[in-house]
């Protein structure tokens, strides 16, 4: 299953045309036909029919799009007097704001330092790839800034966009970064698993010092091996920081020979050096959920750690129960991470349970405001009664008359209503990102009248002190899902959560990766539950029905419940799958937000938070008298060694 909450267009186009009339002067619509004409010229390539499309355009609130999307398309070859004459005419805007990063861009490839300098100044958004271009452009007029800011870059460690290379080739060329700082940033990104970033880095390194380029690829693929034909011998720089790279690469999937490994290796890899080992070897166990984690990470004492690291150093003694390692854990982390909600919550937690009552009730006090995840558990645990208001802010007509006025409203609506929904998804955020909180619910029911449900989602989640949390919670489709919840025995305020969470309402949604629909079935999924209800027929494009969709996705779930018997493990096998569900849980029973907490995944762990808060509202919804979001996460069982998920399920 895939997060999604718009469709999936391709669109590459080619050739440079000249510009279409300015939206301010336009006021009437193209046709539905001549809409679904260019979905589809822009779906093939027909470049051409996009050309002969421009008079159909013309005079129209989307008069400047055929431009756009014969320039954008294919802006390496585009006439620089054609571009210039878009942006000069649009010089603001959603279209103006992607034709001109894509442009410079290629000016950068292309080294057109006079272009890029000119235009640089009114691009709006950050971009990597264009800082890096940025970066080319000072250092070859010379800008005596651009240096430090360029080592600045360089000491992070961060894999950055390979329009960096020249700058950094440059700063080596120099004499401007030392042969230390190479060899730390291509520890850090050996550590992150970069590893074209970090032969890159290599190559900065003198010829007799680097690391062989297919030495890197031998340990990457095979790490034990290189570990096991190290021998006795003396370990150089290069030699050490190979050992260190396969120590935590074999600690990905064998913690426990990459334990004995290093701990043969440890008097030649030196005093700093081991510790660091060490802290790698923790790290990968802790995202591994072994419990010897904090007993390698303790071996680390004193190196210097990543927020990631530190990070799952708490969440690992979140597992463990050690509340005091907790706390420690969490005061090593940058300011900045620490002071986000979740740790400022687990914080509480650990305080409270050392007895430090005052200091934890502060801290919660400070984060229960919060409409999310830890903000409702925050209030939870101070005895406060939490309750949506699903009669909040509604908008005024004045309000809503404007924001309808609004061209890049209009023109996001028109878009969706023709499928263009990757430019539709654009105008709509340009349009939206400055609105204050009337504004936003007033465009969030603009958007559900108009039948775009992610947006209007997107929308209203956005408000921060009005809120209408019927616009965030919406319960479309209600008949089909009431009797495909009842069929299937399962709470109905949980599938909405997910529903929620997977395609935002969006029947029609297909993810990167082809889940389709409102539950974002696979297809092959799709298949073997047809086979299982059955459906017959059963076509994949069935998917995009909402009953349909519906039906087969809450039997699928209700297939995973009946194996996994605990929602919270159910959620996480929607989105990361049943073998990892059952491999995540601990040997002991462990609290439903704790194991939330320490989800390896990323995606899934935000995603199973998500699905819950979801579910929490919507039971409110629903039911008015609702589970607090505690006992909705429950306990998730222990593992046991004897259980597995039925083969026959996907």
């Amino acid at each position: 299953m895939a997060l999604t909450s718009i469709k999936w267009i391709s669109a590459a186009v080619c050739a440079a045309a000249a510009l279409a009339a300015p939206w301010a002067a336009a006021a009437a619509s193209p046709t539905d036909a001549d809409l679904a004409a260019a979905r589809e010229a822009l779906r093939k390539g027909r470049w051409q029919a996009i050309e002969q499309l421009r008079p159909r355009f013309a005079g129209t609130i989307l008069a400047a799009y055929p431009a756009f999307w014969l320039l954008d398309g294919d802006i390496q070859h585009a006439d620089a007097n054609e571009v210039r004459d878009f942006l000069l005419r649009n010089p603001t805007g959603p279209l103006a704001e992607t034709l001109r990063r894509d442009w410079l861009k290629a000016l950068g490839a292309a080294a057109d330092w006079d272009a890029f300098r000119a235009e640089r100044p009114r691009l709006i958004a950050d971009d990597a790839e264009i800082d890096c271009y940025s970066l080319q452009e000072r250092l070859a007029r010379n800008d005596a800034s651009a240096p430090r800011e360029a080592h600045a870059l360089y000491v992070e460690g961060r894999e950055e966009p390979d329009a960096c290379d020249p700058v950094f080739d440059a700063l080596a060329a120099q004499g401007r970064v030392s042969e230390d700082e190479t060899w730390s940033r291509l520890r850090k990104l050996l550590a992150g698993g970069h590893l074209k970033a970090a032969k890159s880095t290599d190559a900065l390194l003198p010829a007799k010092s680097r690391i062989a380029e297919r030495s890197l690829e031998r340990v990457a693929a095979d790490p034990a091996r290189h570990l096991a034909h190290l021998g006795a011998r003396a370990l150089d720089r290069a030699g050490r920081e190979l050992a260190i790279f396969a120590v935590a690469r074999l600690a990905r999937s064998r913690p426990d020979e990459a334990a004995d490994r290093l701990e043969e290796l440890a008097p030649r890899l030196g005093v700093d050096d081991a510790k660091y080992a060490w802290g790698q070897l923790a790290w990968q166990a802790a995202l591994d959920l072994d419990p010897r984690a904090l007993e390698w990470y303790a071996r680390a004492a004193g190196e210097p750690l990543t927020d990631s690291q530190v990070a799952w150093k708490a969440r690992a003694a979140l597992r463990a129960g050690d509340w005091k390692q907790v706390l420690a854990a969490i005061g090593e982390l940058s300011s900045a991470v620490r002071h986000e909600p979740a740790w400022r919550y687990w914080k509480a937690r650990a305080l409270r349970e050392q007895g430090d009552i005052a200091h934890a009730q502060a801290i919660l006090r400070s984060i229960s405001g919060l409409t999310s995840f830890y903000g409702i558990l925050a209030a939870e645990d101070l005895g406060v009664q939490s309750v949506p208001d699903w009669k909040g802010y509604r908008p005024a007509a004045a309000d809503l008359q404007r924001v309808r006025a609004m061209p890049g409203i209009q023109r996001a609506l028109l878009l969706y209503r023709g499928g263009l929904d990757n430019d539709a998804l654009r105008e709509w955020a340009w349009a939206v990102r400055d609105l204050d909180d009337r504004g936003l619910l007033a465009a969030a029911q603009i958007a559900a009248e108009a039948d775009v449900p992610d947006r209007a989602i997107f929308t209203a989640d956005r408000t921060l002190q009005l809120h209408d949390f019927s616009q965030r919670y919406p319960i479309p489709h209600r008949e089909a899902l009431d009797a495909a919840t009842r069929q299937w025995d399962l709470d109905e305020a949980f599938v909405y959560g997910i529903i929620r969470q997977e395609s935002r309402f969006l029947a029609s949604a297909r993810s990167p990766v082809g889940a389709i629909g409102l539950m974002q079935l696979m297809p092959g999924t799709a298949r073997w539950i047809a086979r299982q209800i059955p459906v017959r027929p059963f076509r994949t494009d069935m998917l995009v029905r909402p009953e349909v969709n519906l039906n087969m996705g809450t039997y699928y779930l209700h297939r995973v419940m009946e194996a996994l018997g605990d929602p919270i493990l159910a959620a996480t096998a929607y989105n990361a799958g049943p073998t990892r569900a059952r491999r995540w849980r601990d040997a002991k029973p462990l609290e439903g937000a704790i194991y939330a907490e320490t989800i390896p995944f990323g995606e899934t762990r935000d995603y199973v938070k998500k699905v819950f808060t979801n579910a929490w509202y919507y039971r409110h919804r629903l039911g008015g008298d609702a589970p607090t979001l505690h006992q909705l996460l429950g306990t998730v069982p222990a593992r046991d060694a004897a259980d597995s998920f039925a083969a026959n399920i996907p």
